[in-house]
């Protein structure tokens, strides 16, 4: 029984080998992938699955992890630093924050706001709901793509000015 099911699994990689990557892609949405998120450049996609599951480059993450020692924004200077944080409240991207909540985009590829489609204020919605919820998934990807939200640069950033500080410091 094993042997069979052994072969039937290489047959179905020989399959799948023989594809090209955009009909991986298609099988994905076919099965149930959301289909925003496997159309969206890969280091989008990348960074709203890791925002997703919680294990996004933001301080949150990095100070659970050990590699920072608190949990300051950034971006703002707001004592924490969390998915909530930067998706509803940071003062750096308050003008994206509206298009995601409020005002989605217009046109063919639009989308509704994030309010629209819960009908409820920004509020009283969990980002936990708001990524699980499919319709919202292209105002994340364009939220995302409109940011620097979990991206490498803004750690850097971050620890470049914080490198800066403790040399000016150590020389007093």
């Amino acid at each position: 029984m094993t042997e069979t099911k052994w072969e039937e699994s290489k047959k179905e990689i020989i399959k799948l080998g023989k594809k090209s990557k955009h009909s991986y892609r298609y099988d994905l949405v076919k099965r149930g992938g959301n289909s925003a998120v496997m159309e969206a450049k890969k280091t989008i996609a990348a960074r709203f699955y890791q925002l997703k599951s919680g294990h996004a480059l933001i301080a949150k993450y990095l100070l659970w992890i050990g590699k920072r020692r608190d949990m300051k924004c950034w971006w703002c200077g707001h004592e924490y630093q969390t998915r909530d944080h930067l998706f509803k409240w940071c003062k750096r991207w308050k003008r994206e924050q509206k298009r995601l909540w409020v005002d989605g985009q217009e046109g063919e590829d639009g989308y509704e706001g994030v309010e629209k489609v819960f009908k409820k204020p920004k509020i009283s919605l969990p980002m936990s709901r708001v990524f699980a919820e499919e319709k919202c998934s292209q105002a994340l990807m364009d939220f995302l793509s409109c940011t620097d939200v979990s991206r490498i640069s803004g750690v850097v950033e971050e620890a470049e000015n914080s490198d800066h500080e403790e040399s000016s410091d150590g020389g007093v």
